[in-house]
């Protein structure tokens, strides 16, 4: 069995549009902002969702944005769908969004696509 291990972003300053900095050697980092909406996607999946969680993928494109579409289930049947889009800017869920089955999360490229849905597939919910 293989797994894929990667850090925790810390948080910290930085400069430029991404939602995460991904240096070669470095640890990844967020800003406090972005962290804030991190813990709040994290405590949301808790409150929806019963371990153990399964996580499926579906990528997929829409004219030129490349989305991953997740699927989360619960233990008991319980679901969330989070749609992951590239649009070169960051937006997360309103508060009243959260209360739908179906969240939308945009982010600048396709690094941060990536590490965002690896950072989801590491909750232990």
């Amino acid at each position: 069995m293989m797994t894929l291990k990667y850090p925790e972003p810390a948080i910290h300053q930085h400069s430029g549009g991404a939602l995460f900095t991904l240096s070669p050697q470095g640890e990844p980092g967020v800003l406090p902002a972005t962290h804030q909406h991190l813990v709040r996607l994290r405590a949301m999946l808790r409150q929806r969702l019963t371990g153990p969680v399964k996580m499926t993928c579906h990528p997929h494109r829409v004219g030129l944005s490349s989305s991953v579409a997740i699927y989360l289930e619960g233990k008991l049947k319980q679901a969330v769908n989070i749609l992951i889009t590239v649009t070169g800017q960051t937006s997360w869920p309103q508060e009243e969004e959260y209360a739908h089955p179906r969240w939308y999360i945009t982010v600048p490229d396709s690094a941060d696509l990536v590490y965002l849905m690896l950072w989801i597939n590491g909750l232990d919910v």
